[in-house]
Protein backbone atom coordinates (compact mmCIF):
# COMPACT_ATOMS: atom_id res chain seq x y z
CA UNK A 1 0.00 0.00 0.00
CA UNK A 2 0.69 3.12 -0.83
CA UNK A 3 0.32 6.51 0.48
CA UNK A 4 -0.89 9.12 -1.42
CA UNK A 5 -0.70 13.05 0.12
CA UNK A 6 -3.25 15.05 -1.58
CA UNK A 7 -2.12 17.92 0.68
CA UNK A 8 0.74 19.61 -0.75
CA UNK A 9 3.67 20.28 1.68
CA UNK A 10 3.26 23.90 1.49
CA UNK A 11 -0.49 23.48 2.86
CA UNK A 12 0.93 21.22 5.92
CA UNK A 13 2.85 23.44 6.82
CA UNK A 14 0.75 26.27 6.91
CA UNK A 15 -1.80 23.98 9.10
CA UNK A 16 0.77 23.44 11.78
CA UNK A 17 2.11 27.67 11.66
CA UNK A 18 -1.75 27.90 12.10
CA UNK A 19 -2.21 25.35 15.27
CA UNK A 20 1.24 26.97 16.72
CA UNK A 21 -0.40 30.24 16.04
CA UNK A 22 -3.51 29.64 17.80
CA UNK A 23 -2.25 27.58 20.73
CA UNK A 24 0.35 30.77 21.17
CA UNK A 25 -2.29 33.27 21.04
CA UNK A 26 -4.71 31.32 23.69
CA UNK A 27 -1.70 30.91 25.57
CA UNK A 28 -1.02 34.82 25.46
CA UNK A 29 -4.24 35.97 26.17
CA UNK A 30 -5.10 33.47 29.34
CA UNK A 31 -1.49 35.22 30.64
CA UNK A 32 -2.32 38.45 30.39
CA UNK A 33 -6.05 37.91 31.60
CA UNK A 34 -4.23 36.44 34.93
CA UNK A 35 -1.75 39.14 34.99
CA UNK A 36 -4.74 41.45 34.63
CA UNK A 37 -6.42 39.84 37.87
CA UNK A 38 -2.91 40.01 39.91
CA UNK A 39 -2.55 43.40 39.37
CA UNK A 40 -5.94 44.16 39.95
CA UNK A 41 -6.10 42.46 43.35
CA UNK A 42 -2.75 43.99 44.22
CA UNK A 43 -4.78 47.66 43.33
CA UNK A 44 -7.44 46.64 45.88
CA UNK A 45 -5.07 45.05 47.92
CA UNK A 46 -3.36 48.40 48.88
CA UNK A 47 -6.32 50.84 48.50
CA UNK A 48 -8.06 48.52 51.15
CA UNK A 49 -4.67 48.66 53.32
CA UNK A 50 -4.38 52.99 52.71
CA UNK A 51 -7.49 52.73 53.87
CA UNK A 52 -7.19 50.69 56.97
CA UNK A 53 -4.63 52.98 57.85
CA UNK A 54 -6.09 56.43 57.20
CA UNK A 55 -9.01 54.58 59.63
CA UNK A 56 -5.91 54.11 62.10
CA UNK A 57 -4.34 56.98 62.24
CA UNK A 58 -7.96 59.22 62.66
CA UNK A 59 -8.53 56.72 65.53
CA UNK A 60 -5.03 57.62 66.93
CA UNK A 61 -5.20 61.47 66.94
CA UNK A 62 -8.68 61.08 68.38
CA UNK A 63 -7.13 59.02 71.18
CA UNK A 64 -4.74 61.56 71.56
CA UNK A 65 -6.67 64.52 71.69
CA UNK A 66 -8.67 62.68 73.91
CA UNK A 67 -5.72 62.60 76.47
CA UNK A 68 -4.59 65.71 76.30
CA UNK A 69 -6.93 66.26 79.21
CA UNK A 70 -5.88 63.82 81.26
CA UNK A 71 -2.08 65.65 81.25
CA UNK A 72 -2.17 67.99 83.90
CA UNK A 73 -4.25 65.13 85.81
CA UNK A 74 -1.36 63.14 85.30
CA UNK A 75 1.05 65.38 86.57
CA UNK A 76 -0.73 66.02 89.75
CA UNK A 77 -0.89 62.09 90.38
CA UNK A 78 2.74 61.59 90.22
CA UNK A 79 3.36 64.90 92.41
CA UNK A 80 0.92 63.67 94.90
CA UNK A 81 2.98 59.66 94.60
CA UNK A 82 6.13 62.10 95.26
CA UNK A 83 4.49 63.72 98.09
CA UNK A 84 3.08 60.26 99.60
CA UNK A 85 6.69 58.99 99.29
CA UNK A 86 8.36 61.68 101.40
CA UNK A 87 5.49 62.08 103.69
CA UNK A 88 6.21 57.99 104.31
CA UNK A 89 10.22 58.78 105.02
CA UNK A 90 9.34 61.26 107.56
CA UNK A 91 6.71 59.03 109.22
CA UNK A 92 9.13 56.54 109.50
CA UNK A 93 12.35 57.66 111.18
CA UNK A 94 13.79 59.63 107.79
CA UNK A 95 15.56 63.19 108.10
CA UNK A 96 14.50 65.08 111.03
CA UNK A 97 14.34 68.44 109.30
CA UNK A 98 13.86 70.54 112.20
CA UNK A 99 16.98 69.20 114.52
CA UNK A 100 19.35 69.73 111.00
CA UNK A 101 17.88 73.34 110.57
CA UNK A 102 18.93 73.90 114.22
CA UNK A 103 22.54 72.82 113.57
CA UNK A 104 22.54 74.54 110.50
CA UNK A 105 21.90 77.82 112.40
CA UNK A 106 24.45 76.82 114.98
CA UNK A 107 27.17 76.06 112.09
CA UNK A 108 26.81 79.34 109.89
CA UNK A 109 28.81 82.47 111.18
CA UNK A 110 27.47 85.55 113.21
CA UNK A 111 28.92 88.09 109.80
CA UNK A 112 27.02 85.32 107.19
CA UNK A 113 23.77 85.45 105.85
CA UNK A 114 22.15 82.38 104.25
CA UNK A 115 19.80 83.98 101.66
CA UNK A 116 18.87 80.67 99.89
CA UNK A 117 18.95 77.27 99.89
CA UNK A 118 18.13 74.31 98.30
CA UNK A 119 19.18 70.18 98.91
CA UNK A 120 18.90 67.44 96.77
CA UNK A 121 19.69 64.12 97.56
CA UNK A 122 22.63 65.15 100.19
CA UNK A 123 23.92 68.16 98.38
CA UNK A 124 23.43 71.32 99.74
CA UNK A 125 23.46 74.29 97.50
CA UNK A 126 23.51 77.70 99.24
CA UNK A 127 23.74 81.83 98.17
CA UNK A 128 25.45 83.40 101.04
CA UNK A 129 26.12 87.00 102.00
CA UNK A 130 28.97 88.19 104.14
CA UNK A 131 30.48 91.79 105.48
CA UNK A 132 33.68 91.21 103.64
CA UNK A 133 36.34 88.47 101.80
CA UNK A 134 36.61 87.05 105.35
CA UNK A 135 33.14 85.98 105.71
CA UNK A 136 33.93 82.91 103.31
CA UNK A 137 37.16 82.07 104.94
CA UNK A 138 35.49 82.03 108.30
CA UNK A 139 31.98 80.26 106.49
CA UNK A 140 34.17 77.59 104.81
CA UNK A 141 36.23 76.78 108.21
CA UNK A 142 32.80 76.65 110.36
CA UNK A 143 31.10 74.49 108.14
CA UNK A 144 34.41 71.79 107.33
CA UNK A 145 34.72 71.58 110.62
CA UNK A 146 31.38 71.45 112.44
CA UNK A 147 30.63 68.63 114.68
CA UNK A 148 27.57 66.22 115.62
CA UNK A 149 28.16 63.38 118.30
CA UNK A 150 31.99 63.97 117.34
CA UNK A 151 31.93 63.28 113.42
CA UNK A 152 31.35 66.01 110.68
CA UNK A 153 28.06 67.39 109.87
CA UNK A 154 29.32 68.44 106.25
CA UNK A 155 31.90 67.87 103.99
CA UNK A 156 33.52 68.72 100.46
CA UNK A 157 32.36 72.20 101.53
CA UNK A 158 33.13 74.74 98.29
CA UNK A 159 33.05 78.06 97.39
CA UNK A 160 31.74 78.59 93.32
CA UNK A 161 32.46 82.27 93.09
CA UNK A 162 31.65 85.50 94.71
CA UNK A 163 30.53 88.65 93.98
CA UNK A 164 31.08 92.21 95.85
CA UNK A 165 27.76 94.26 96.28
CA UNK A 166 27.23 98.44 96.64
CA UNK A 167 27.08 98.44 100.43
CA UNK A 168 30.93 96.82 100.77
CA UNK A 169 28.97 93.31 101.57
CA UNK A 170 29.90 90.17 99.35
CA UNK A 171 27.62 87.39 98.13
CA UNK A 172 28.84 83.72 97.24
CA UNK A 173 27.76 80.65 96.19
CA UNK A 174 28.38 77.48 98.38
CA UNK A 175 28.05 73.26 97.71
CA UNK A 176 28.88 70.78 100.50
CA UNK A 177 27.24 67.36 101.09
CA UNK A 178 25.48 66.45 104.22
CA UNK A 179 26.81 63.44 106.35
CA UNK A 180 22.92 62.28 106.70
CA UNK A 181 24.27 59.38 108.40
CA UNK A 182 25.48 61.90 111.70
CA UNK A 183 22.19 63.44 112.22
CA UNK A 184 19.38 60.72 111.93
CA UNK A 185 21.17 58.56 114.30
Amino acid sequence: MFKINLIPEVKIEQQKLHKINAVMTTTATVTGIILGVLIFGLLAYNVTRQVQISSLNSNINKTKEELVAYADLEKTVISLEKGLAEIKQILSGGTKWSKFFVELEKATPADTQIVAFDITGNTITLTVTGNDIRSIDRFIKSFSSYKVNDQNLFKDVAVSGYTTKDNGKISFQVTMTLESGVLWQ
